[in-house]
């Protein structure tokens, strides 16, 4: 009988073992197009933890989530005290950097307003969120390519 157990605990370890071995990994790339560490920072942290969420995240992975910023928009209100208003594009990408393969990608845009054009750009990363639909239908994407086609 316990022979049996033992047999029984390893079989079920070697394929806890493997299962984790076949989900989706991805880790985060240095956004492209911030010039501001701390915007960086913020987006690379608020990225991260939309992977922690989705249970997909890893430090050191075959697979990256990359992200393009692109300024749409500056403008100046003409209200008194003067506002900056900055509108950005976000665009990211899960990709396998062994094939070059594009898993899945989204864009939208953000805008963000402040009394300086440094605090509007920041105001306008802070708006992406972890818990962003966008971000988890992306990373559902990639899962399901990565489930059909890779794996």
């Amino acid at each position: 009988m316990r022979r049996f157990f033992t047999v029984l605990l390893l079989t079920l370890s070697a394929a806890a073992y493997i299962h984790a071995q076949e989900r989706l990994t991805v880790s985060v790339a240095v956004p492209d197009g911030i010039s501001s560490e701390n915007a960086v920072t913020t987006l690379t942290s608020n990225l991260k933890q939309a992977l922690v969420l989705n249970d997909a995240a890893a430090d050191n992975s075959r697979f990256v989530l990359q992200t393009k910023i692109a300024e749409l928009s500056k403008d100046v209100t003409s209200t008194a005290p003067p506002m900056f208003v900055t509108e950005l594009e976000i665009s990211l990408f899960i990709t396998d950097t062994a094939s070059g393969d594009i898993l899945s990608q989204t864009s939208f845009t953000v805008k963000g307003i402040d009394d300086n054009e440094q605090a509007s750009y920041m105001d306008a990363v802070k708006k992406v969120k972890a818990r962003d639909p966008k971000l988890r239908a992306l990373i559902n994407q990639a899962k399901e390519y990565f489930d059909e086609h890779i794996y």
